[in-house]
């Protein structure tokens, strides 16, 4: 028999809220630029699978609209974090989105069985990559 567990006390309630508050929108935006990051990584290995005959079409395409919806996901809390310079908020969002944009793309691409747009699409990400890095870099840095 499997003991039971107790419901939240309303007392608990005050104190998950706190908690929840307490994590800063800047962790917000370090975490999704983070995950973005990894997310563009992962579409940058999966085209070039899908480039080389390694991976199959059907999975590709899958893998590719999950990462773009996710960076696509990613973009947007970026660009609503209540902290940070709004231009560089602004830039660091944009870097994201373009990485979205790029692995739908991609998706497209291996949904027609078109090579030369699969490989178009995986240069525009590796770029993206770079521009995330350097909005990155920008929105973290010390004000000088």
């Amino acid at each position: 028999m499997l003991p039971t567990v107790a419901p939240p006390s309303r007392a608990f309630l005050p104190l998950l809220a706190l908690a929840l508050a307490s994590c800063s929108s800047s962790e917000t935006v370090d975490e999704q630029s983070k995950l973005a990051a990894s997310t563009a990584q992962a579409a940058v290995l999966v085209s070039d699978a899908w480039l080389s005959g390694a991976a199959p079409s059907r999975y590709a395409s899958s893998a590719l609209q999950s990462f773009a919806e996710t960076l696509a996901d990613a973009s947007r809390q970026v660009g609503s974090a209540a902290t940070g310079e709004p231009t560089k908020r602004d830039t660091l969002a944009a870097a994201v989105s373009r990485l979205s944009n790029a692995a739908k793309r991609a998706e497209g691409a291996v949904d027609a069985e078109q090579h030369a747009q699969a490989g178009e699409a995986q240069k525009e990400l590796r770029a993206a990559q770079d521009d995330l890095a350097a909005a990155y870099r920008q929105y973290f840095s010390p004000d000088r």
